[in-house]
């Protein structure tokens, strides 16, 4: 019993990996919402996304955001994408979107499991998306101040 409980627990960690999005993969069409609950989908000329999976990976993107002038994500063709499915509905409420209500930039928020659930994650850093033609042309990962810096340069 043990040994067909690992298999199935190996099978579904796999597939779960093979999910993910990598590089030379089209763009998913995404339907998300902002902080301030208008539909959005990322920009059509998007050459970069920014995506938060964890409170960790967004207070780094929200550092790095805040000391920039609000139209910068647009300015420079990126997105932020954030991943708040796993917040319980009493906090997002009345603490989270709140708190990201005052941001001056967009976010985009997924609110379900399956909103973002393609995108690579790795714990406790912002996963960047680089972006041509509408396809992922890299897949790294900042898990710190300066890592996220240099990648956005």
């Amino acid at each position: 019993m043990r040994t067909r409980l690992a298999i199935l627990l190996l099978t579904c960690a796999s597939l779960a990996q093979a999910a993910a999005l990598g590089v030379g993969d089209a763009l998913p069409t995404l339907k998300l919402s902002t902080q301030h609950e208008q539909p959005a989908s990322p920009a059509a000329n998007a050459r970069q996304w920014l995506f938060a999976a964890d409170n960790d990976a967004a207070n780094l993107v929200s550092a790095l955001l805040d000391s920039q002038p609000a139209s910068w994500l647009a300015d420079t063709q990126r997105v932020y994408l954030a991943d708040i499915h796993k917040m319980p509905a009493l906090i997002a409420r009345m603490v989270a979107l709140p708190r990201l209500r005052d941001k001056p930039y967009p976010i985009l928020l997924g609110r379900e499991p399956a909103d973002l659930a393609m995108l690579p994650r790795q714990r406790g850093c912002v996963s960047v998306l680089d972006i041509q033609q509408h396809n992922i042309s890299a897949v790294r990962f900042a898990c710190d101040q300066g890592g996220l810096a240099a990648l956005v340069r």
